[in-house]
């Protein structure tokens, strides 16, 4: 497995060079949040991560309150594009109580809302990032989600996390939301790619082909 993190404005600042001495390889970032809230450190972290040479990925905080199709065109417009070798974009999808008004039958169909959207414009699928227990109680284990790959948080002594449908594997795992690494002076989110550096950098976006 690969070692990663993840941050927002809430790390402070990050000396990303510190973090790639380390044995972290890649990155996710905050970039945005429900209608038009962009991280304040985020083209702060999304340049100084490229420039330190780790595979880095942008998220988006999602208000299922807000219409998905404004909360995607606010991370378009705040990522603009990515490069080769950047990691998918991810749809953060938490915090169940602000999923109570919404109607079961309409919960799957915002996420799918954002990730089509996002795929067309940036070109790249994007995962979902999600805890076991939110899959099944908030989500019903919906399987239209099942094509994205998925990035499950949950911390647990186990050697893996516990896979909700509809996805039979888990791609990436946030095992621990107190974690250290060099060059972060906070506690920092740590995360695990399932598969090697090779498996990794397959998983990022490809070079334009002529």
């Amino acid at each position: 497995m690969v070692p990663g993190i993840d941050v927002s404005h809430f790390q402070l600042a990050v000396d990303w060079a510190a973090v790639a001495a380390s044995e972290v390889r890649f990155c996710f970032i905050k970039a945005t949040e429900g209608a038009a809230n962009v991280d304040p450190r985020f083209i702060q972290n999304w340049r100084g991560a490229g420039a330190a040479g780790l595979l880095r990925g942008a998220y988006h905080f999602f208000h299922p309150t807000v219409p998905a199709a404004t909360q995607a065109e606010s991370f378009i417009r705040t990522v603009v594009r990515l490069e080769p070798g950047d990691l998918p974009p991810v749809l953060d999808l938490e915090v169940p109580a602000a999923w109570a008004t919404i109607a079961q039958s309409a919960r799957a169909p915002l996420a799918i809302q954002w990730l089509e959207t996002v795929e067309s414009r940036l070109g790249a699928t994007p995962i979902v990032y999600l805890s076991p227990a939110f899959a099944t109680e908030i989500l019903k284990n919906a399987p239209a989600l099942g094509r994205f790959p998925v990035w499950l948080a949950h911390y647990t002594d186990a050697a893996t996390p516990t896979v909700a449908k509809p996805w039979d594997s888990w791609t990436f795992w946030q095992y621990t939301r107190e974690g250290k690494t060099s060059g972060v002076t906070l506690p920092v989110d740590l995360d695990r790619f399932n598969g090697s550096l090779d498996d990794l950098k397959a998983l990022a976006v490809k070079p334009a082909t002529s």
